[in-house]
């Protein structure tokens, strides 16, 4: 899906045309090139590597302003294995985005081919791992602490966890590891991932729907990517899935991936999910 990537002011009554721009239909295209050529939008596509959100942002006398390019954060994320051109397969490169988007925070994403790192990224982030953000011209490395310094600069809507639940869930992924990377079924890594499931399932029956009660908060955020790529590993290697009887934590997969500002970040394709594992597997 392309999105605007710089725009100017907007009276509200252009709002009607500008909440629905967003390049997924010919309606919507349609839109774009009357929006752009009546001057709303000052420019359409960003360049290659580049997806920017479009917030629309009431003042406090009703207008609505659409926020600039120069506004928008800079993140780098993981490219697609053999398509660097699209969104990869890195569930924290995935957490950083999902928690931009839940907060409306106006970015640019850039893609970063992670099996061939240009020059210029090594020389902003030597150990050349994504992702990594450029806040207040600094760039910060590690998803904690960019979803951190985010919750910090952007309090609304709050996601920050309490510490007393933030670690809900955060097994998952380690024994989902060694399952999928597993060639002994007899080696207990699959009852270790049950047991997982299991408490995550009692937990959520008791404190869900998220893990934080009735909203989504940042533990949610960091799961959710983790659960997709088990979802998709487990059942391309292994021919596996969640058992049924994990009611409340099928119910919450459903929840989570449902979401629109997951769906704006997840891996452009499955596809990418599984050769990002791949090697993995058959190490």
């Amino acid at each position: 899906m392309a999105m605007i990537s710089m725009l100017s002011v907007a009276s509200t009554s252009s709002f009607a045309v500008a909440k629905n721009l967003r390049c997924d239909s010919l309606e919507s295209l349609v839109l774009y090139r009357r929006a752009f050529n009546c001057g709303l939008v000052t420019h359409l596509f960003g360049e290659k590597g580049v997806r920017s959100r479009v917030l629309l942002r009431r003042g406090k006398i009703g207008s609505t302003r659409i926020v600039s390019m120069a506004e928008a954060l800079e993140v780098f994320v993981k490219a697609a294995t053999g398509a660097p051109d699209k969104l990869g397969d890195c569930p924290f490169s995935q957490r950083v985005l999902l928690t931009l988007e839940e907060k409306q925070v106006p970015y640019n994403m850039k893609f970063i081919d992670t099996s061939n790192k240009p020059d210029w990224f090594l020389q902003i982030n030597p150990e050349g791992k994504v992702p990594v953000i450029k806040i207040d011209d600094k760039w910060i490395r590690d998803s904690d602490v960019i979803t951190q310094i985010l919750e910090e600069k952007y309090p609304e809507p709050p996601l920050a966890t309490p510490p007393e639940k933030a670690t809900v869930g955060s097994r998952i992924f380690s024994t989902f590891i060694g399952f999928l990377k597993s060639k002994d079924p007899n080696d207990g890594t699959e009852q270790a991932l049950l047991n997982e499931l299991r408490a995550f399932d009692e937990y959520l029956k008791d404190n869900g729907p998220f893990i934080n009660g009735e909203k989504i908060s940042a533990a949610d955020l960091s799961l959710a990517p983790k659960l997709y790529h088990l979802k998709v590993a487990l059942g391309h290697f292994k021919k596996w899935s969640v058992p049924e009887e994990f009611t409340y934590v099928q119910n919450y997969m459903k929840a989570v991936f449902s979401r629109e500002s997951f769906q704006r970040t997840n891996a452009a394709d499955e596809q990418y999910i599984i050769a990002g594992w791949f090697p993995k597997v058959n190490a």
